[in-house]
């Protein structure tokens, strides 16, 4: 007569295997990225704002992978962040040792043209930032607000089509009836800022911790005022108007709220969307760690650069709801930014 095992007992081989699953998960994990070296793809020039933070993630994000593997930088600009975007979507590695920061409106760029992406599959590691964002004019601009800008037309710098610097006062122009003439074609914020200085443009739009991290001598020295302010309030300017304040149906509110998604995303950064799932898991919470880590937040806080953590889940949901903006939105929103 052969001896039955109570099942408590017969299931102890099973959950000791469970139990050694979990750790050799992790140890797999450790053991792919010991030796390995990690990039971190900035969508701009390194001087720029997205390089200074993009500097950062390569500075301490490899202490906090399990394997600790060499970290480095590469620059990828073009097309209002849509080249880099590209090449990591496309042509760098889909293991998990490519890490792109994104330029937040290329996040959209899929729904209102021909890009070779689906930002809609990115797998999100989370945001160093969100970046509420202003249209900003030089103190001498004879237009300084938006009421004055409705009468007087003024020059507004761009980097081009694809970019924030276009896309927001041009939808100023159509749901405001501003008068802003855009100028397209600087090579770089930087150049935008330039021309502001030297008279050439009135203004711009910009990010809030471009104009913290890039300008502070501006911003103290009341160089620059600000018209609107759009994705998140900046407490320093208590007194500048919501753009989506400044609307009142709800086709327009949701151009608003399609645009306002990318400063809400602010210093995202994203792995192919076949990395496997327990290596995403893995940059996540590596992600988070780093921005909690005391060193990072002392060399942030050294080069005057914001940091108020976003989960990648939380992006995940975000870029989720601008996908699901209506189909007749996203159609009026390209006849007015003039996209085919």
């Amino acid at each position: 007569m052969s001896k039955r095992l109570h099942p408590a007992l017969a299931a102890l081989p099973a959950l000791a295997l469970l139990g050694t699953a979990i750790p050799a998960s992790a140890d797999e994990v450790s053991d792919f990225y010991s030796g390995k070296t990690v990039t971190v793809m900035v969508p701009s020039g390194l001087g720029a704002t997205l390089g200074l933070y993009g500097r950062l993630v390569t500075e301490h994000l490899g202490n906090h992978i399990p394997g600790k593997p060499t970290v480095i930088i590469q620059s990828r600009p073009g097309g209002g962040g849509t080249k880099g975007a590209a090449f990591a979507y496309n042509a760098a590695p889909k293991d998990g040792t490519y890490i792109a920061e994104v330029l937040a409106p290329s996040v959209f760029a899929p729904l209102l043209r021909s890009v070779k992406f689906d930002a809609s599959k990115f797998q999100w590691l989370g945001s160093l930032t969100p970046r509420p964002a202003v249209v900003s004019v030089w103190h001498t601009a004879a237009a300084k607000t938006v009421d004055e800008a409705k009468k007087t037309e003024i020059v507004m710098g761009s980097t081009g089509l694809g970019s924030e610097t276009y896309i927001v006062p041009t939808i100023m122009n159509k749901l405001l009836g501003t008068k802003f003439k855009i100028v397209k074609g600087y090579k770089g914020g930087g150049a935008v800022n330039k021309a502001m200085e030297a008279g050439e443009v009135h203004g711009r739009m910009q990010y809030w911790s471009g104009w913290t991290a890039g300008k502070p001598n501006w911003l103290r020295d009341k160089k620059i005022l600000h018209m609107v302010q759009y994705g998140g309030v900046i407490p320093e300017l208590s007194g500048v108007p919501q753009l989506a304040s400044l609307v009142s149906d709800k086709e327009a509110k949701d151009m608003v709220a399609f645009v306002e998604t990318a400063p809400k995303i602010g210093m995202g950064f994203w792995v192919h969307p076949e990395v496997p799932k327990a290596r995403v898991a893995a940059l996540r919470k590596a992600f988070m760690a780093m921005m909690a880590d005391p060193k990072f937040v002392a060399n942030a806080a050294k080069r005057n650069a914001p940091i108020q953590p976003v989960a990648g889940e939380v992006l995940d949901k975000l870029v989720g709801q601008a996908y699901a903006t209506p189909k007749e939105t996203i159609a009026k929103l390209k006849e007015v930014l003039g996209f085919k």
